[in-house]
């Protein structure tokens, strides 16, 4: 399920959090043609074509435990996914600055189902960006650094690198086509996608990570969710929401 895009300049914003300098402006068709990486892997294209199939369970794995056990400046550290558990799930942006958005499998099946739940609404919800590694991370964290002038400044708004949940594949930042120039932005809360996001994203598993006055002390980010709706990823965030 990979989306048509056009690429123009991207917010401050979306440029700081993703590196992104080239921004996606989507068509407004209501049903993309189906990509032929989807269409590649049975299991995705059943769903796809069938929204309403229940989600089946996959047996996933996390890499390595991440050495450092305590969190740091409000963040709670995350292991780097293993990528050949991870599936694609969309691409974001052309050209050179293209790249491709991917999950966990079982994370990856029920995003599927709420986007194709959403739709059957008139609403169109868009992955930005799901699985990072440590070091794009690490890149990320330190333009934050830069930008805000201090480590602490800058865990507000986005995770030292080995304490994103972006690292376990079962994060991720999602936009409204229908809203453009709105990605990984506060506004992003006035759009549709939002909305039906609050009302309905707990059915297919997935939450919000940092809602306003979140006890991590994190930057409220209306965009930024999390699926915990299989055993395994409930474990890996068992930490965390320890303290909601």
């Amino acid at each position: 399920m990979y989306f048509t895009t056009q690429p123009q300049y991207a917010s401050p914003q979306a440029q700081k959090l993703d590196e992104v300098a080239v921004k996606a402006n989507f068509s407004k068709t209501q049903k993309e043609p189906l990509d032929e990486s989807i269409a590649q892997n049975p299991v995705a294209l059943t769903v796809q074509q069938n929204p309403k199939l229940p989600v089946p369970s996959i047996s996933t794995t996390i890499s390595k435990p991440p050495l450092n056990t305590s969190p740091k400046l409000g963040h709670f550290p995350y292991a780097e996914a293993d990528q050949s558990q991870l599936m694609t799930i969309s691409s974001y942006a052309k050209h050179e600055y293209q790249r491709y958005e991917k999950l966990h499998s079982e994370a990856a099946l029920a995003l599927m189902k709420l986007i194709y739940a959403a739709r059957d609404e008139g609403v169109w919800i868009i992955p930005v960006s799901g699985f990072r590694t440590i070091a794009n991370q690490e890149k990320l964290f330190q333009a934050q650094i830069r930008k805000t002038g201090s480590e602490a400044a800058a865990a507000k708004i986005s995770a030292p690198p080995g304490y994103s949940e972006h690292h376990t594949g079962y994060a991720i930042d999602l936009a409204d086509g229908y809203y453009p120039n709105q990605d990984i932005t506060i506004n992003f809360q006035q759009s549709a996608a939002f909305h039906w996001l609050r009302q309905h994203a707990n059915e297919f598993g997935f939450e919000m990570s940092f809602p306003p006055n979140n006890p991590q002390g994190v930057s409220y980010e209306p965009w930024h969710w999390r699926f915990t709706g299989s055993s395994q990823a409930r474990m890996v965030f068992a930490k965390v929401k320890q303290v909601l």
